[in-house]
């Protein structure tokens, strides 16, 4: 993956940790750990952050997923949303060079899961490829991306005002 050898299980993960961000649909965020640790671990470990300056950007995403109140929490604290929220906060933060999402949007209300669209697409405009995997054609459509189809496991073409269509 980007000149990045996997076929050794350990060896590599830290480079591709600093070169992948994923959101997962189980949120996978530490429950020992408040809201605003959860978000700066990535920055820390992967850009060497100092923890202040990892904090100033952590608490700059909870801003553009609409949850700063949340910082000190924990995630048995939040709702589904609230955690999908912090899901994406934190897989984005490192700005990493390749986005994973698989359903980004599917716990949230529609406002919502527009907003985090939109700050997806901005990653998207400053460097970042995005890859998001959902059900929800509805909101997709709203976007220029361009998109693939899968039905009945076979990839089919399906093309977006400014969308690539699949070869």
């Amino acid at each position: 993956v980007d000149g990045i050898e996997l076929n050794d299980d350990t060896k590599n993960i830290s480079a591709i940790r600093r070169e992948v961000g994923m959101v997962f649909q189980q949120f996978n965020l530490f429950p020992h750990l408040s809201v605003l640790e959860n978000l700066t671990l990535a920055p820390m470990r992967a850009r060497g952050m100092s923890r202040a300056e990892a904090e100033e950007i952590a608490r700059h995403y909870l801003e553009r997923v609409e949850i700063p109140d949340q910082a000190a929490k924990y995630p048995s604290q939040l709702s589904g949303g609230q955690q999908q929220r912090v899901a994406i906060a934190r897989a984005v933060i490192a700005r990493p060079d390749l986005l994973l999402a698989d359903e980004p949007t599917g716990n949230v209300d529609d406002s919502i899961a527009m907003r985090i669209l939109y700050l997806l697409e901005e990653l998207n405009k400053i460097g970042t490829t995005v890859l998001i995997a959902t059900h929800n054609d509805a909101l997709v459509s709203r976007f220029k991306f361009p998109t693939m189809r899968l039905e009945d496991g076979r990839l089919t073409d399906q093309t977006h005002a400014g969308a690539v269509p699949v070869a």
